[in-house]
């Protein structure tokens, strides 16, 4: 049986949560990028649980459309993508077939001299995930590359902002809307005018993140969360607090009053009610764990989920950090037996359905029960795997494996 998601477990995943939407008429009203609306959760995705493409099992469609380590976003009847190492694509998400590609590159500003070539990164330039507001889409690059379509793939703007990645593999922070201000963690973390592209403020001493920005709401006021911990307002990109906590690779987390940093030391902060010049930020617990963390965590239902390269699932109580169970998963990891290829942890974690899914870059996503007790409720493989996580709409799972986008659901 699955389990329903209560409007309260909604509340608690994320503040600023967006409920998915399915449909033409529904694309002008959503706003869907990197996991979704941040949190990892899907709310109302109903997804498929099993899959294989070996058995050729749950397979609807795939589409070629190149490598890269972001995520698919599945929007009204539409699934954006970016592969290396320039190319926005978009695809149907009834066939599958390609309705358009465009390329962004450093050579398409119009008016601007050569541009240097940023070295190659371990991760590419293709790590950060679109966004769609369901009139736009708005992508980043490694390069340092921001741009702006409309949904027929017409390019708005573009713009270069010359700053190395802060990461030695790349640049992975994905952009987010908040209070009509497009945020992107290039160089420090800075607001675009959506519909120009124009630069409406650079937050200095926020600098770049590889993780992307959690927003949540302190009294009236919209703040950014780095994973480097500094606390944005969003209004005017003053820096209302600094280091918070550092989540070094992953995306911190919100909810229920609190911001949490999942790494090798995960840190709880609690969140003032107001800001007002004289607000107190509360450090929770800290707590250590073993591993390197590149998968986002999930928030939900009393517990924080995590999961280390190493292969190991962490359940913590939000409250105190204590920990409610750890689970070894059997999907390849750095720490697989003997005879087996080590995989990566890299797929962010995502809630749908009632289920948590927990892949790795080589195919394999495990299906596991929500709660205090680990359950395993099964296993799914590609035949190639990809370091971008799920994307959820409806009945489908939107999934990358090798060069190609994969549409998983029942037929």
């Amino acid at each position: 049986m699955r389990c329903v998601l209560s409007p309260l477990a909604i509340a608690l995943a994320c503040p600023l949560a967006i409920a998915s939407l399915r449909g033409e008429d529904a694309a002008a009203s959503v706003t869907v990028g990197w996991r979704g609306d941040g949190t990892g959760v899907y709310a109302s995705a109903r997804p498929p649980l099993e899959w294989s493409s070996e058995v050729k099992k749950g397979i609807i469609w795939k589409a070629k459309v190149g490598s890269g380590y972001s995520s698919p976003v599945a929007a009204g009847g539409r699934v954006l993508v970016t592969s290396e190492p320039d190319r926005l694509i978009c695809v149907e998400s009834t066939d599958g077939k390609v309705a358009w590609e465009k390329r962004d590159g450093l050579a398409d500003q119009a008016g601007a001299g050569p541009k240097r070539e940023l070295p190659a990164k371990e991760a590419g330039y293709a790590t950060p995930t679109p966004l769609t507001d369901g009139k736009s889409v708005f992508v980043t690059f490694g390069t340092g590359i921001v741009a702006c379509h409309d949904l027929g793939g017409e390019r708005r703007w573009i713009r270069h902002i010359d700053a190395p990645p802060a990461s030695p593999y790349g640049r992975g922070s994905s952009p987010v809307l908040a209070d009509g201000k497009l945020l992107i963690s290039i160089g420090c973390l800075t607001a675009l005018d959506p519909a120009t592209g124009k630069t409406l403020w650079e937050s200095k001493g926020a600098v770049e993140a590889f993780g992307t920005p959690a927003l949540t709401r302190i009294g009236g006021a919209t703040v950014a969360i780095t994973g480097n911990g500094d606390c944005v307002r969003v209004s005017d990109g003053a820096i209302v607090e600094k280091g918070l906590g550092n989540s070094i690779y992953t995306s911190p987390v919100c909810g229920a009053g609190s911001v949490f940093f999942v790494g090798p030391q995960t840190v709880a902060v609690k969140l003032p009610e107001k800001l007002d010049g004289r607000q107190e930020f509360k450090r929770m617990w800290l707590t250590e764990m073993e591993g390197e963390f590149f998968s986002s965590p999930v928030l939900l239902g009393g517990v924080l989920y995590a999961a280390s390269n190493q292969g190991t699932l962490h359940a913590l109580d939000p409250v105190t950090g204590e920990t409610i169970y750890e689970a070894h998963v059997d999907i390849p990891s750095q720490m697989s037996p003997p005879g087996v290829e080590p995989g990566h942890i890299y797929p962010s974690l995502s809630v749908a359905g009632g289920v948590l899914f927990l892949g790795n870059d080589k195919g394999d996503m495990l299906v596991a029960a929500l709660g205090k007790e680990f359950r395993k409720i099964g296993r799914n493989d590609l035949e190639e795997g990809a370091a971008g996580s799920p994307a959820f709409e409806g009945a489908f799972v939107y999934l990358r494996g090798g060069e190609f986008l994969y549409c998983i659901g029942a037929r």
